[in-house]
């Protein structure tokens, strides 16, 4: 049998099936807390990291009050709140589960129920995020003092930060479904999925600020889509994108979402044409 259909995915559909999806993000989390070792091991790798990034930053400071325009405290601010937003967000379980599933034949199952393969993978992504605040939040004390965390720049910082963000979470979900899905060509993506969290990382700006960018590194950066996952949202929180800079990168952002997520449908048209299940 091959599989040439795509499942439902009217609104109504969907409602429908809202309880299956609120099961999928509830067993994301019970694995989360089930191996809660892990994702606390991860969370202190990040911990780390922020702490040496302040480290280092702050002794770059030592001599000048501030660089590009950025003042030491906002830049610390930044690296803070840029490192634990990408943990949050940037999670590389789900793509391997994907291709997981593709590998051992299972996504056969995953395409024969009804609420369809695409929305339980956002499902899964979902799951995966609130499990990350869920160890984040308790954590923040002991981030306050690794790192540097304060308010956003001001209260129109806070609403654009707000609307950035869901919009870097959408672009993240896309990019992940994207890695996940190239699975159905690869059946094994585990070096791609890693060299995805290392460029990933240092283009969204997570370990150097765009802005400090060279010339052509920042042009090359600026035309990819992992600045709007991690610095957009984050600039805009420091205060350092503002007015019309932060409406205009709100917009790259919007024209992302609909790029990537157009790109995904044909990934996902052209991916079940690959399905193939042998046997009765």
């Amino acid at each position: 049998m091959t599989a040439t259909t795509l499942p439902p995915g009217s609104s109504r559909a969907l409602h429908r099936n809202l309880p299956a999806y609120a099961e999928i993000v509830r067993n994301r989390l019970k694995v989360s807390i089930a191996y809660r070792q892990n994702s606390l091991f991860l969370l202190a790798i990040v911990v780390v990291q922020i702490f040496i990034l302040k480290k280092v930053w702050s002794a770059l400071y030592a001599t000048q009050s501030s660089v590009n325009g950025v003042d030491r405290h906002a830049l610390l601010v930044y690296l803070t709140i840029a490192n634990i937003q990408g943990w949050v967000l940037q999670d590389p379980t789900v793509s391997r589960y994907m291709y997981e599933r593709v590998r051992q034949g299972l996504v056969a199952f995953d395409l024969v129920r009804p609420s369809g393969f695409i929305p339980q993978m956002f499902a899964q992504l979902m799951g995966s995020t609130l499990s990350s605040m869920m160890f984040v939040l308790p954590a923040l004390p002991i981030i306050y003092f690794a790192g540097t965390l304060g308010a956003p720049a001001s209260w129109s910082a806070a609403g654009g930060y707000a609307i950035s963000l869901v919009c870097g979470y959408v672009i993240t979900m896309m990019l992940t479904l994207i890695i996940g899905l190239i699975a159905f060509w690869t059946t094994e993506i585990f070096g791609l999925t890693m060299l995805y969290r290392l460029v990933s990382q240092f283009f969204a700006g997570a370990l150097v600020p765009l802005s400090f960018f060279p010339g052509g590194l920042r042009i090359l950066a600026e035309s990819l889509p992992f600045q709007s996952t991690v610095y957009v949202p984050v600039a805009i929180y420091v205060g350092r994108l503002s007015g019309l800079e932060m409406a205009r990168a709100i917009i790259v952002q919007l024209a992302w979402i609909a790029g990537l997520s157009f790109a995904a449908w044909a990934m996902w048209r052209r991916a079940l044409f690959r399905v193939v299940v042998q046997g009765g």
